[in-house]
């Protein structure tokens, strides 16, 4: 009998191995987990009828996302890994106390790594009011607001391994101060939910629950001033029905759901859009029963907010479009309001792609003075964006020690028949000491390819200075 018993166990640890392999064919994953894609099983062939080289690297990719009891083999490991090591098994869920789940990619903000210099957080505050007077202009009126990462309000449940912090000021105090001290129409969720007596985040999900979403659409439109329902008196159901996003990653064959209230806002409006649901990119919204037009930029945050915007406004537009093409979408939308919300942990969003429409054209008010000569580098392109066709970029990088913090920079540009116009620029984040910038012009004003002459500019109150200059084609 003993010398059967290592035959038996060879025996055994082959069919546990084929298990994945030949269940495929009685019961494959047919399901993304967490963020994932499915693909489709890879060709034998090219289209043009040869093989395909890749083939087998392409079969063990497909095997690896279709193979039988995926989601129950991942979820077995998770439940060890977090219950009796405090760990997790996937890079993007980080395991807290008492069952609660965080999102990986906030640690960054949470332990106080990579903050923002003074000139990003002024290059920040600088783009939303870029943003702000066009929408003026526009006679539309603008919000900007900050959704907080969970470990900011509720850091309690975070692993013992996250104590030690790499800094004490975070992006969120400096961009909050900032925003603050400006004159930008701002809706401070930090200090709101702080001073709430109770948790309004899921535990195993990124996001707030529909309670904390309320929250944040009464503080809004109190800001905006706009009438509206706050849902003092609405009847409310409590439901253990939302599964989280984070739940569902480390979990996928067990995700346990979570209790959420529902306020009634979803029976009081439709869809214009064919809409599958609150994460579909582009959603269109009507309530005959309400007043004003509303264009929303919104992440996954909003997809609790939107039931309640949708509700207060006649007409309304929620885009997760980045970076937005906002000329384009306000002649359709034709908004009186535009709310731009983001994630805290996305604000560097803002100096990495900001929204796509004409920059300010500048009249300076005295001469510009040339700067010293410096052997600082200085890089220029003009193109045509590849974010929309009706608009041409002048993009480039600048030593950031050639500027102060609260300089703005400006392009001129003199096209090849000796016209010159002078833009405001965004501010962009750049590596290695280089601050970046971009302006937008019409395609129209710039209809011949052919050589520019570019000479970049600060201006400081009404003090100009010509930094450098260069030439760039326009192809």
């Amino acid at each position: 009998m003993k010398k059967f018993l290592p035959l038996l166990f060879v025996a055994l640890c082959l069919i546990l191995c084929l298990i994945p392999s030949v269940g495929m064919i009685f019961s494959p994953t047919t399901e993304a987990i967490g963020n994932e894609r499915l693909q489709d099983p890879p060709s034998i062939t090219n289209e043009d009828g040869s093989f395909n080289l890749g083939y087998f690297t392409s079969l063990g990719d497909y095997f690896s996302k279709h193979f039988a009891f995926r989601a129950e083999a991942i979820t077995a490991d998770a439940k060890i890994q977090s219950g009796v090591f405090e760990n997790s098994n996937i890079d993007t869920v980080t395991v807290g106390s008492d069952g609660w789940l965080y999102y990986s990619s906030t640690l960054n903000d949470y332990l106080g790594r990579d903050t923002l210099s003074s000139r990003e957080v002024g290059d920040i505050v600088h783009n939303l009011k870029i943003i702000r007077d066009w929408c003026s202009s526009k006679g539309v009126d603008f919000l900007f607001t900050i959704a907080p990462n969970k470990n900011t309000l509720y850091p309690e449940n975070m692993p013992y391994y996250t104590s030690v912090k790499a800094g004490s000021i975070h992006n969120r105090d400096l961009v909050d101060a900032a925003l603050k001290d400006s004159d930008i129409k701002y809706a401070d969720m930090f200090s709101l939910f702080e001073a709430q007596g109770e948790v309004l985040y899921f535990a195993r999900d990124s996001h707030w629950n529909n309670k904390g979403a309320l929250l944040a659409y009464d503080e809004i439109l109190k800001t905006l001033g706009k009438a509206h329902d706050d849902y003092s008196t609405a009847e409310v159901s409590r439901k253990k029905d939302f599964i989280g996003d984070l739940s569902k990653m480390i979990y996928p064959a067990g995700a346990e759901p979570e209790y959420n209230y529902y306020y009634g806002a979803e029976d009081r409006y439709s869809y214009v859009t064919d809409t599958k649901s609150v994460e579909d990119a582009r959603i269109s919204t009507s309530n005959p029963d309400a007043t004003g037009s509303l264009y929303m930029y919104r992440d996954s945050f909003g997809n609790a907010l939107l039931p309640y915007f949708a509700a207060a406004y006649r007409d309304a537009t929620f885009t997760k479009a980045f970076p937005m093409i906002l000329e384009a979408d306000f002649e359709t939308a034709k908004p009186d309001t535009f709310i731009m919300e983001l994630v805290e942990r996305n604000v560097s969003w803002l100096i990495e792609r900001p929204p796509v429409l004409p920059s300010p054209k500048m009249t300076l008010f005295k001469a510009p003075d040339e700067a010293e000569k410096t052997d600082k580098d200085f890089f220029v392109e003009a193109k045509k964006s590849m974010y929309s066709a009706n608009h041409i970029e002048f993009s480039g990088t600048v030593d950031s020690s050639l500027l102060k913090d609260d300089d703005i920079i400006l392009v001129s540009v003199t096209d090849t028949s000796g016209n010159t116009a002078v833009y405001e620029c965004y501010g962009l984040s750049a590596e290695d000491g280089k601050t970046g910038f971009i302006a937008y012009a019409r395609s129209e004003d710039y209809p011949s390819p052919g050589e520019l002459e570019i000479s970049l500019l600060t201006q400081n109150g009404n003090e100009f200075k010509i930094l450098a200059s260069a030439k760039a084609n326009l192809v």
